[in-house]
């Protein structure tokens, strides 16, 4: 659900870069380490320097604040190499 429309038990993701899960009582931060997909994007092209960097999903409300209790995925870790 994109950002701004209260509706129980729906969301949209935010994609953690590089970082460690948000606090989970708070709105989630919006930067480089934080992308929020509040227009219910399902996908998405980021570029990353070459080298190891971790990726999890959160999802969060209307207002960017996670659920409680919290949905998130597992933290990856992804190896970006040099073209």
């Amino acid at each position: 659900c994109p950002k701004g429309i209260a509706f129980p038990n729906t969301g949209h993701h935010h994609l953690l870069i590089d970082t460690d899960l948000p606090a989970l009582d708070q709105e989630i931060p919006s930067d480089r380490q934080h992308l929020h997909f509040g227009a219910g994007e399902t996908d998405a092209r980021i570029e990353l320097p070459p080298g190891k960097h971790t990726l999890q999903l959160i999802l969060g409300d209307h207002n960017h604040v996670p659920h409680n209790p919290p949905v998130y995925s597992k933290k990856i870790t992804i190896t970006v190499l040099k073209d």
